[in-house]
């Protein structure tokens, strides 16, 4: 009788890890790591199983990691996706049944006994949220950031002297100092989504000052018919990095409106546009401060003083419309850090507004000094 002999094929699979231009291989088998193995020139390695690709955070092109000399450390890189392909090059689609990345502390493992290669993404920066939380404290250790939901957003809280922590450098680099060179591309946080999705407005004004419409003809619920929405949508839009125009998210803003009694309790919506670039609403400078006092006179203006938001040296518009006055008006941050309403042929400084898309990653502090930068997983 002839013996049956059973093989059995050991399956040992090789991760391997680019560093400084070589790739130190380590020996895997039943999912755990055996040994070190060899270090060789990545040239010279024909069958790389598991490669990191690192973003560069200019340009947002993925290139393998060939400046680091460990794996991407949690506290500075994103996770951001993985691919993987069979001996044949064949994109695998979904990941999940080949290959599992432990986000709590930055592990791979190739998860199956098929002859497949990975690769790994990892983006600059770190989540949004994440961030925000880490550094919600301004000056004298004032919590100015909580994710207590106000109409949508997290939002910034305080006085100019306390919120000093919401300051973001929206240009073509990602290294603080050379975005803040150039005043233009500053900006202050308003709040986030809870999906991500950061508000921002210009630290300064945008060019001269401006009718909200040219013709005086604001016709509501549709803000999008001022001369200053196209204004800003096109002239301003146009003045943006490319680098920060794609992050740009076309959001759904809501047309609100006021009477000044009782602004808290009578903001009111004409419906809701999709918008790129708009102004500040009313709604965000009264959520951004933690004290008011309202006019006597409640028909003329509603008194709000230090809010980190109204500190402008002039006149700025919102783009909410004030209620009984009709189309012809809206509200406006005076020079004082008071909400008044105007005719909308008046000449006001304009700060835009926008959001930007939820797959960002922040980098730096948000103070003026080290403010955030952006990268993206993309």
């Amino acid at each position: 009788m002839k013996k049956k002999v059973l093989n059995i094929l050991v399956v040992i699979l090789t991760i391997s890890i680019i560093v400084e231009g070589f790739i130190c291989f380590k020996n895997i088998k039943n999912n755990k790591v055996l040994e070190d193995i060899k270090t060789v020139d990545i040239f010279d390695n024909k069958d790389k199983t598991l490669s990191i690709m690192v973003q560069d955070p200019t340009t947002f092109e993925y290139h393998e990691d060939s400046s680091r000399t460990s794996w991407p450390k949690k506290d500075e890189y994103m996770y951001a996706g993985s691919k993987c392909t069979d001996v044949n090059d064949k994109d695998l689609g979904d990941t999940t049944p080949y290959l599992k990345f432990d986000e709590s502390n930055y592990t791979a493992t190739i998860t199956t006994k098929k002859t497949i290669y990975c690769t790994l993404y990892f983006a600059k920066g770190r989540p949004v949220l994440e961030v925000l939380r880490a550094h919600n404290k301004g000056a004298n250790d004032v919590v100015t950031y909580t994710e207590t939901l106000v109409d949508d957003l997290y939002r910034f809280k305080g006085t100019a002297s306390q919120v000093t922590n919401n300051y973001i450098c929206l240009g073509a680099s990602e290294n603080p100092d050379v975005c803040k060179a150039n005043p233009n591309n500053m900006y202050r946080i308003i709040g986030v989504t809870t999906d991500g999705n950061l508000k921002v407005v210009k630290a300064t004004k945008y060019g001269a000052n401006k009718k909200w419409d040219d013709n005086s003809n604001y016709v509501y619920p549709n803000w999008t018919v001022a001369s200053l929405y196209t204004y800003l949508n096109e002239d301003f839009y146009n003045s943006i990095n490319p680098r920060i125009q794609v992050l740009i998210d076309k959001h759904t803003w809501n047309l609100e409106y006021s009477h000044m009694s009782s602004w808290n309790d009578n903001i009111k919506s004409d419906g809701t546009e999709q918008i790129k670039i708009s102004l500040m609403q009313g709604s965000d400078f009264y959520y951004s401060i933690t004290t008011y006092n309202e006019s006597s006179n409640k028909d003329s203006w509603l008194f709000i003083k230090n809010g980190w938001n109204g500190n402008m040296e002039e006149a700025e518009w919102t783009m909410t419309r004030f209620d009984t006055a009709g189309p012809s008006w809206g509200w406006i941050i005076d020079s004082n850090g008071s909400l008044v309403w105007g005719s909308t042929d008046q000449f006001n400084a304009v700060r835009p507004s926008f959001y930007l898309v939820p797959t960002i990653g922040l980098i730096g502090e948000g103070t003026e000094t080290n403010p955030y930068t952006v990268t993206t997983i993309k």
